[in-house]
């Protein structure tokens, strides 16, 4: 079952920003570095306990059948599954978000790309959400073999703002007006998938939203660019 709480911090802060078309919630959560993919560490996971609850099965896949090409969007599967006997909870954010919060990919070598659903209006809503034994969350992120970008989360949002989602434009395109973005060179990259929680304490407890998640599970793999 859904939690839908009303933040007033966060609507405080909304207002302040002025609830500009473009800006979500995850410009400011702890898992922004890791979907940006800027080349920096993913400081989101510091302090929170690494395979917390053992009943987590977590994987990243890239099922594509062609093959990935430097300078070219491709799709990271990542799924969850909750195959112990405990109920977890974990962030969704904004009730207008449909990829949660909770689960980020990184690179420190590939471009990750912001999810769609996280890009303008969002509503103010802070939801948190269970994974219940058996349940399971399956979500596909985008990817571009370019060097990360420090500037390329802005370069998602201003197009986005005109009408474009940037993991449909190609690479020549985009230089056209970001003439920084570069692709990398043929090679083997790793990517990285995370997925943060909290284990309800023993008889019940509510999930702590404003202290966050306790711990986290982490999972990798191999892309192979030709």
């Amino acid at each position: 079952m859904k939690k839908y709480i009303i933040v007033i911090i966060l609507i405080t802060a909304l207002f302040v920003t002025g609830c500009r078309t473009g800006n979500t919630a995850s410009d400011s959560n702890q898992n922004q570095p890791s979907v940006q993919g800027d080349g920096s560490a993913p400081e989101f996971i510091d302090g929170l306990i690494r395979d917390q609850y053992d009943g987590l099965e977590f994987s990243v896949e890239v099922l594509e059948r062609k093959a990935i090409l430097p300078g070219t969007v491709f799709q990271a599967t990542v799924l969850v599954e909750n195959k112990g006997d405990k109920t977890i909870n974990y962030i969704q954010g904004s009730g207008s978000f449909t990829t949660p919060e909770a689960l980020s990919v990184f690179s420190d070598s590939l471009q990750t790309i912001l999810p769609e659903d996280h890009l303008g209006v969002m509503t103010m809503d802070f939801v948190t959400d269970e994974l219940k034994p058996g349940d399971s969350l399956l979500f596909r992120f985008n990817v571009m073999t370019i060097a990360p970008d420090p500037d390329f989360a802005t370069y998602t949002h201003d197009l986005f703002n005109e009408g474009t989602y940037i993991a449909d434009m190609d690479l020549a395109s985009l230089q056209d007006r970001f003439p920084s973005l570069t692709a990398v060179a043929p090679g083997s990259y790793t990517l990285k998938a995370y997925f943060l929680y909290t284990v309800p304490e023993e008889g019940g407890g509510e999930f702590d939203f404003m202290g966050g998640a306790t711990g986290y599970a982490v999972a990798e793999t191999v892309i192979n660019v030709t």
